[in-house]
């Protein structure tokens, strides 16, 4: 399954840039654009990492960090601090308040993919590799393929409709230029996407 990231950021160009770069390499991802959404999220999307900005106008980061790792939510997944704010004594609150880094805006996307594997403990992807054209879901559905489940087993497994399930796969046919599910399976196994 695809790793899932929270972003929460109020100023929607970056929240549109990251869930994009983040989209691309393969990440499920939900955007929060306030302390309130990204508690209500953080307890249903349950993210593997949240990605946060601390100057926010309902709560800042600080006190969502804090709102994330109390109950009920108790969230443990690791969170990055993507902020404006450069000053020392920033920083040092949120690595006090349970940040595993913390990232000044502006930002190099290719930077915070490294920042974000690292935290994830994911492996680096060999310069050479080429980048995957598929969806973070896409990506899900072939790799539940491959590994010989059903139009009906995806679609429970990852909570969608059967539908849905062979929309996603249509559109992994068309990027990839393949007629079947074993093709789009090989090529997606020998170009390391899934």
């Amino acid at each position: 399954m695809a790793q899932r990231i929270l972003v929460v950021d109020d100023e929607p160009d970056i929240r549109r840039l990251v869930q994009e770069a983040l989209s691309a390499s393969g990440y499920d991802v939900a955007v929060a654009a306030n302390g309130v959404e990204a508690v209500r999220l953080g307890t249903s999307f349950i993210p593997d990492l949240v990605l946060m900005d601390v100057m926010m106008p309902d709560a800042d980061g600080f006190t969502v960090c804090e709102r994330l790792r109390a109950k009920p939510v108790s969230l443990k997944s690791p969170v990055i601090f993507l902020t404006a704010r450069r000053e020392l004594d920033s920083k040092l609150i949120g690595f006090r308040k349970g940040a595993v880094d913390y990232i000044t805006k502006p930002f190099h996307v290719r930077e915070l993919l490294a920042r974000i594997r690292v935290h994830l403990r994911e492996p680096e992807q060999p310069a050479d590799a080429l980048p995957s054209p598929l969806t973070g879901r896409e990506r899900e559905v072939v790799k539940l393929l491959a590994d010989g489940k059903t139009y009906k087993q995806v679609a429970t497994a990852m909570r969608l409709s059967q539908s849905t399930v062979r929309n996603h796969l249509h559109n992994v046919y068309g990027k990839l230029g393949v007629v079947d599910r074993a093709q789009a399976v090989i090529v997606s196994r020998e170009n390391g996407w899934i």
